[in-house]
């Protein structure tokens, strides 16, 4: 709860309370002091009272307010007494007179009545004490130890003693007297109010580096605590054994719990199988157990209920012990819920201290945290701070304090001044639900490491900001101003991750350290609202800092520094990559991807893996949706590189945006995306949807590049593909290159590459089985000074353009000369429906014109190439062929008529025509009157001729030319006369064409004019319409 974080609505925040303190704040002491304590009102009812149920039994005198408590029977180094009742009353002392050999005592209630306890319970020497009621125990504000080892309070019928047997509360007759240790706690039959209460507030005594007064119950240090019930309930009540341990907790039904003994120090182990009771801590209740090293905490309940700023404390305090020094581990196992409201759970290496922290560890059906409810690890001086681990069922971190000041969550941190790593946070859960300025938190504010983030979740949501927009709820991994550590990393691997209304998921570095990465493994994941984000940043604090340290008295001063957006220039650390793997991801209504570089470092990359990925729309304010690796204005570093890849379909629409860009003195990033489907469409006011790689104004640096591959992309309704370098900026631009099967460019939409400041543009390149340019859709590469960059167009099939499309490489402005790059078109098919204004162009003012160099295999339909007097026809002042009606192919200098250089296809230019008409009345099919039965032919009349192939162009002046031989006189042989008669000039043989063919006598296949016998072979080529004879 120490430091400082935030994104968006604010920081990381920790509450402004005390550390480890005996005065609750905001009055809790002087409440629990004037609690009316029922045996404070009738003490004479009040009594210590033997039982005869021991060979040796007890005896009891009073010496003024002080029960001396002697007799009992030894068996061997355990001391046992019996009681009918057992109570002291307030100010009044039960002193218990043993032997100081005596290691444990154990002193049991046999009647029916509550223990009510106002007063100081006394032994002497290092003998741990039992005080075992079954009906009950109550610790009023007065109530106080004076022990010399450790105290169990509990509820319990029995205690067994190993194999020895058990010596019963519920069965005083049984003779048993036991000589070994105690090794479990029997409950049999349980009484339903059977309970345990402390609400002792009673000076305890410094603590062991004497910076408070302790309060309450309290054991020698390093010794143990145990209430076990029963219900225990903690109404203001403190319990301190700094250096020891403190147990909670209780079975409801029958069961055993185990009891392990080392000398002085116990602990408990709670069985599975058996149901618990409940522990309640309420108005400022406290458990403390911080020291030089050990202390330790441990609650096991059904339900565990924490409200009124109750604390469970432990950890190294301020000054003390030395590198070898470990904290003692917080554990809470609930079957049930644990709830905190308000209230706080921490374990913490103080300032000046030397040693690792101990860990916490929560373990529950479910747990929830509010009201400002806060989980803690960290370390403020030289050791590591502790791990925080949550496995339950269900999470949820809401809201914060009622004045605001702090956030609900959970958080491992090292602070300030600190030099130690801060531990690593673990969540495993089924549903965690972060909402309304809640945060989970991992850091380094000093020069020690930040520790890492790790959810393991089905449902992860992350929602909205606090009341007041101060604090996002967030999922965080940071540096704070002036750390030198490095961050950790940030890992969710969920079945669905929602991020909406302003919440984050953020890791960033305001210090000279690293960021952390961001990995997410999820099945959907989606991001929706107004700043919303999944964001890695190096310098920049994107909301209020909370600067939060550690006064002299070890208490928490909250200060904000700035309240704000604010940028750290002296920060050094590069932000880390957002990685994102899921089935699929949504961001819309303003929310984003962000890595971004404000100070001296690199931004990082951003990867998105998924099957299906949709960017959308911007929020109220008009922030756009999408991912961004930005290095911002004033910052030296270069972008990172946004890759994007889908097994299916990638939307992005009504204004988002993929954008890599330099505000500063570094290189933009890329953009490259890989997916079946890719979809860029529309705008959203002003701002068009698209993938962007930009040198903005004033940024010094060159333009990332756009690398598009996917089996059809759709650019459509003003969208933009653009790498760009804007006005003012210096640098060359990137390359827009873009590989598909299909490319839609329509209405409006636009794929570019730019340079308008100082420095050329970069090239743009496409690949594709088919391109439709549609309803004034570009392909333009341009620059105002430097060169201009080459446009290449690989198309195999067809380039379709329609409705004012254009293709252009443009350079220079009148003012500024620039030489355009070459603009190079290989197609099958060039093709534009006549005076639709679609035009190819390179265009210089003052500089070199491009070249334009088109081969089309196949051919060119629809386009012109103008002549010299088509433009003198044209204003000198707009001598543009954007204003002929034709589709036009020009490569110009406007500077001068004389060097435009017209296209010369090798296939020629073939003017589409401008209606349709019906061919049938141009063809007719026929047969000769040939005097020869059974001959066919087919004639074909009209203008032109075909062409030998489908593939072949039509030529508009091809005409058909009769090569036919002219008919000639036969030559008729007489079979009778052998004699050989002279050729005569007029006697000639008509020459008539082939109709059919057969074998001859060889098997070789032989045409002839005529067939004797029809069959179907030398039918199949004929036409019904043709007679046959």
């Amino acid at each position: 709860m120490l430091g400082n974080c935030c994104f968006l609505g604010g920081a990381m925040s920790f509450r402004n309370t005390r550390w480890f303190l005996g005065i609750a704040v905001g009055g809790a002491f002087g409440a629990a002091v004037s609690l009316t304590f029922a045996l404070a009102a009738n003490s004479a009812s009040a009594q210590i009272t033997p039982d005869a149920t021991l060979p040796n039994n007890s005896t009891v005198t009073i010496n003024g307010n002080t029960f001396n408590i002697d007799g009992g029977t030894i068996a061997g180094r355990n001391l046992f007494h019996s009681f009918q009742q057992f109570s002291v009353p307030t100010l009044n002392t039960a002193s218990f007179n043993n032997a100081v050999n005596i290691q444990n005592i154990f002193s049991r209630v046999t009647g029916t009545s509550v223990s009510n306890i106002d007063g100081i319970i006394k032994a002497l020497g290092t003998a741990n004490l039992f005080l075992i009621n079954p009906n009950g125990i109550i610790f009023g504000p007065n109530a106080s130890l004076n022990v010399g080892g450790s105290f169990v309070g509990t509820t319990a019928n029995a205690i067994q003693f190993g194999n020895q047997g058990f010596w019963s509360a519920t069965n005083p007759n049984n003779p048993a007297l036991l000589t070994v240790n105690p090794s479990a706690l029997f409950f049999n039959q349980i009484a339903a109010a059977a309970r345990i209460e402390n609400n002792s507030v009673a000076d305890a005594g410094l603590n062991p580096s004497s910076s408070f007064t302790a309060r309450g119950l309290r054991v020698p240090d390093g010794r143990s605590l145990l209430l076990v019930g029963g219900d225990i309930k903690m109404d203001g009540g403190r319990l301190s054994a700094f250096g020891g341990r403190v147990e909670l907790g209780g079975l409801r039904s029958a069961g055993t719990v185990g009891l392990n003994g080392d000398g002085n120090n116990l602990s408990l182990s709670f069985p599975n199988s058996v149901e618990r009771s409940d522990v309640s801590l309420s108005n400022g209740a406290q458990v403390n157990v911080p020291a030089g090293g050990g202390g330790s905490i441990a609650v096991n309940a059904r339900n565990l209920e924490m409200t009124g700023s109750s604390e469970l404390l432990a950890g190294i305090g301020t000054g003390l012990d030395s590198s070898n020094s470990k904290a003692g581990n917080i554990s809470v196992n609930a079957t049930g819920a644990i709830n905190l409201n308000n209230s706080f759970i921490e374990n913490v290496v103080l300032q000046q201290a030397n040693g690792q922290g101990g860990d916490v560890n929560i373990s529950a059906s479910s747990l929830r945290l509010e009201g400002g409810a806060q989980v803690f690890t960290g370390t403020f001086g030289a050791g590591k701070g502790g791990n925080l681990s949550v496995d339950a069922q269900d999470v949820q971190l809401i809201g914060t304090s009622a004045d605001g000041q702090f956030g609900s969550g959970l958080f491992a941190q090292a602070g300030s001044n600190s030099t130690g790593n801060a531990g690593d946070l673990t969540l495993k859960t089924n549903t965690l639900l972060v909402r309304d300025g809640a945060q989970v938190f991992t850091g380094t504010f000093g020069a020690g490491k930040g520790g890492n983030l790790s959810v393991d979740a089905q449902d992860v949501q992350i929602i909205g900001t606090s009341a007041d927009a101060r604090y996002s709820s967030s999922l965080q991994v940071s540096t704070g101003q002036n750390s030198t550590g490095n961050a950790g990393d940030l890992t969710i691997k969920t079945n669905t991750l929602l991020v909406r209304d302003g919440a984050g998921v953020i890791t960033r570095t305001l210090g000279e350290g690293n960021t952390g990465n961001i990995t997410i493994t999820a099945n959907t994941t989606s991001l929706d609202g107004a700043k919303s984000a999944v964001s890695n940043t190096s310098g920049v604090s994107l909301a209020p800092i909370v600067s939060v340290k550690l006064d002299e008295q070890n208490r928490r001063v909250v200060t904000v520094e700035s309240p704000q957006q604010t940028v750290f220039p002296n920060a050094r650390g590069n932000s880390g990559y957002i990685n994102i793997t899921t089935e699929s991801l949504s961001v819309t209504n303003g929310a984003r991807l962000d890595t971004s570089t404000s100070a001296q470092g690199k931004a990082g990359n951003i990867s998105v893996n998924t099957r299906n990925a949709k960017f959308s729309g911007t929020d109220t304010n008009g922030t756009t949706s999408g991912a961004f690796s930005t290095v911002q204005k004033g910052a030296s570093g270069n972008g990172g590189v946004i890759n994007i890849n889908t097994a299916d379909k990638l939307t992005v629409d009504n204004g988002a945006q993929l954008v890599a860009s330099t505000f500063g003195n570094g290189n933009a990033g890329e953009v490259r995306i890989v997916g079946k489907e890719v979809v860029f469409n529309g705008v959203s006011g002003s701002t068009p949807s698209g993938a962007f790689s930009a040198v903005a104004s004033n940024g010094v640096g060159n333009g990332g590049n756009i690398n598009v591959r996917t089996g059809s992309l759709s650019v459509t309704n003003g969208a933009q593909l653009s790498a760009a370098v804007e006005a003012g900026a210096s640098g060359n631009g990137g390359n827009l290159t873009i590989a598909t099967k299909r490319l839609n460019i329509v209405n409006e939409a636009e794929g570019t590459v730019s340079n308008l400041g100082s420095g050329n543009a970069g090239n743009l390149e496409v690949k594709a089985d088919f391109i439709d340019l549609n309803n004034q859709g570009k392909l333009t590469a341009n620059s105002r000074t430097g060169f201009g960059g080459n446009t290449e167009l690989n198309v195999k099939d067809i380039l379709l353009m329609r409705r004012d499309s254009l293709i252009s490489n443009t350079s220079g402005t009148p003012q500024e000369g620039g030489n355009e790059g070459n603009l190079t078109l290989r197609t099958k098919f060039l093709v534009a429906p006549p005076n639709e204004n679609n035009d190819i162009i390179t265009n210089a003012f003052t500089g070199e014109g491009g070249n334009i160099n088109i081969v089309a295999t196949g051919r060119i339909y629809g386009f012109v190439v103008p002549s010299r007097l088509d433009f003198e026809k044209l204003s000198p002042a707009n001598r543009d062929p954007r204003q002929l009606p034709t589709n036009d192919i020009v490569a110009s200098s406007r500077s001068n008529l004389n060097i435009f250089t017209f296209l010369d296809p090798s296939n020629g230019l073939v003017s589409l025509p401008a209606y349709v008409f019906d061919p049938s009345n141009q063809i007719v099919q026929g047969c000769a009157a040939f005097d020869q039965p059974n001959a066919s032919d087919f004639k074909v009349t009209g203008r032109g001729g075909l062409p030998p192939s489908p593939d072949e162009p039509l030529s508009s002046d091809a005409v058909w030319e009769d090569t036919r031989l002219r008919a000639i006189a036969k030559q008729r042989l007489d079979s009778k006369t052998t004699a050989t008669k002279p050729k005569s000039e007029s006697d000639t043989v008509e020459i008539i064409p082939a109709t059919g063919w057969v074998f001859n006598g060889k098997g070789e296949v032989t045409l002839v004019s005529q067939t004797p016998n029809a069959t179907v072979e030398n039918l199949a080529g004929s036409s019904q319409s043709c007679r046959l004879r």
